[in-house]
């Protein structure tokens, strides 16, 4: 028997996510996703950060932080943030007493996404075209969709596939055989997923665990990939709990 973990791919969410019909929508997300019932919940929050982030979640248990209205933590996350409206609520109704940083965002003197778009434009414009036509397909044309619908997308193997390629098709070709541009920020991004990985990894004491590892969502397909290809854990898709 193995640990499970549930990979959570989220988007960055905003004060927009405050209004009322919002608010009950995600609310009962965290209803469907407390089935999951899950031992530990690890959040994109850099490690660094995560004093600040749970001194808030014990503010938020006591009543002392109101998470429904537009505010800043002490750790420069806004009220509106997924931290915040999702992981606070999911943490609370689980009967958790805090909750996991496991992110990672130092600079190593890599390039910015930036740099290696606006290089790009300017250095290789077929290539440039190629990528912003594949991001406008990714983006696509949506109707209203509810909170869970919303996540159901962000979870679908397809999409995150399709996601992940942005890196591998287009930006791992950036650059010349002597200044690989586009790598620059990739050896970052690598190795900013395989932290989390492990971090993710080393929150598991025991057969028992069940992690939901919380994240944007173009984390999901490399982060999916570290824990499968470890052979430590049982793998379960939120998709069936956003059904």
């Amino acid at each position: 028997m193995k640990p499970t973990v549930m990979a959570l791919g989220v988007y960055h969410m905003n004060d927009r996510d405050l209004e009322p019909r919002r608010q009950a929508e995600i609310l009962e997300t965290v209803d469907r996703l407390v089935r999951f019932r899950p031992t530990k919940i690890a959040v994109e929050v850099p490690v660094k950060s995560g004093d600040l982030i749970n001194r808030a979640y014990r503010d938020h248990l006591a009543g002392a932080l109101s998470i429904a209205s537009p505010g800043v933590l002490a750790s420069g996350h806004r009220t509106s943030n997924e931290v915040c409206q999702l992981a606070f609520r999911l943490a609370e109704r689980c009967g958790h007493s805090q909750i996991y940083a496991i992110d990672w965002m130092e600079n190593i003197g890599q390039r910015s996404v930036g740099d290696v778009v606006d290089w790009a434009e300017a250095n290789q414009p077929g290539l440039h075209r190629e990528m912003m036509e594949h991001i406008d397909r990714m983006r696509g044309d949506h109707p209203p969709r509810t909170f869970a619908e919303v996540l159901k997308d962000l979870n679908d193997p397809a999409f995150n596939l399709h996601d992940h390629q942005i890196y591998i098709r287009y930006f791992a070709r950036i650059g010349t055989r002597t200044d690989y541009v586009g790598i620059d920020w990739m050896r970052w991004w690598y190795q900013r997923n395989l932290i989390m990985y492990a971090n993710i990894a080393n929150l598991a004491e025991g057969p028992d665990d069940r992690i939901l590892a919380m994240h944007g969502c173009s984390h999901n397909h490399l982060i999916l990939q570290f824990l499968r290809e470890s052979g430590l854990f049982e793998l379960e898709s939120p998709l069936a709990y956003l059904e």
